[in-house]
């Protein structure tokens, strides 16, 4: 099968009835032709189903949560990766299965798809620089931070935020909102892309770019990175394609006025690298 065929066909789908495993073992499909999708999916299966006796037993929904949470973070011992957070291999849910160590957005799509095949409603939460699963036992809300095995609140939420962003940010509710499926892909990717860019590695950096924009569409500010991704592949006429689409609606981006000199760059690059 073909990944970037299989993402695009979940991407059609309404965000209720995307597989986030799926779509996350499709994403890392594509830079490992041998990942067996349908194989990883039977494995998560198969922990589901070998944690559903002790789920089943509880009375509770929020005993279930608890007894899942106890069952992952210490039986199984799935947990963040901290000596290694930067390794592209934590965003591949196959490898996330295989070693038992993630980044949150991983940790938390591996979560939220065992207490869907439990039956219980858990949702992923894009945080600010801390993807959480929020879960609802009981007629309540819950937080849970996957990466590191427990539990929190929202006064955890605020202080975390205010380390993260220096005290920039301020919380707002709305940042502990549910996150549409697509929405969480996209991030995934986006993880993925700024660790290659880092890492200078463009061309793969651009599959995440053009994969951000099918699960998304039309994504401005996508359009805008892919362009400066394409600029450093020596793409001149992609990149001044992207930013002239991007310009023609973001004329007042604080950034037009660099921007437009870099097409205007583009522009004499074009004909000779294209």
């Amino acid at each position: 099968m073909n990944p970037r065929q299989e993402l695009e066909r979940l991407a059609l789908l309404p965000n209720e009835e995307i597989s986030l495993a799926e779509g996350a073992l499709w994403i890392a499909a594509e830079s490992r032709s041998d990942l067996d999708v349908q194989g990883c999916l039977s494995r998560l299966h198969a922990l589901a189903e070998k944690l559903r006796p002790g789920i089943a037993s509880r009375l509770s929904e929020q005993a279930k949560i608890e007894t899942l949470n106890a069952a992952l973070f210490h039986s199984e011992g799935y947990s963040g990766n901290s000596s290694d957070y930067a390794n592209p291999e934590n965003s591949d849910l196959d490898r996330v299965l295989e070693t038992r160590r993630g980044i949150p957005i991983t940790l938390s799509i591996l979560y939220v798809d065992i207490a869907e095949r439990l039956g219980l409603d858990c949702r992923g939460v894009s945080f600010p620089g801390h993807f959480l699963v929020k879960a609802f036992p009981d007629e309540t809300e819950l937080l849970i931070d996957p990466f590191a095995g427990q539990t929190i609140d929202i006064a955890d939420c605020k202080a975390r935020l205010a380390r993260a962003t220096k005290g920039r940010v301020p919380f707002q509710p709305h940042m502990l909102d549910a996150t549409p499926s697509k929405e969480i892909l996209q991030r995934l990717l986006r993880n993925l892309k700024f660790i290659h860019i880092r890492n200078k590695n463009y061309e793969t950096a651009l599959g995440c770019s053009e994969r951000i924009l099918l699960l998304a569409g039309d994504d401005l500010s996508e359009l805008r990175e892919r362009a400066l991704i394409y600029r450093e592949l020596d793409c001149a006429g992609a990149a001044l394609s992207d930013l002239e689409r991007y310009l023609a609606f973001k004329p007042r981006d604080p950034q037009a006025a660099a921007l437009s000199s870099l097409a205007q760059a583009l522009r004499k690059e074009a004909p000779t690298l294209n």
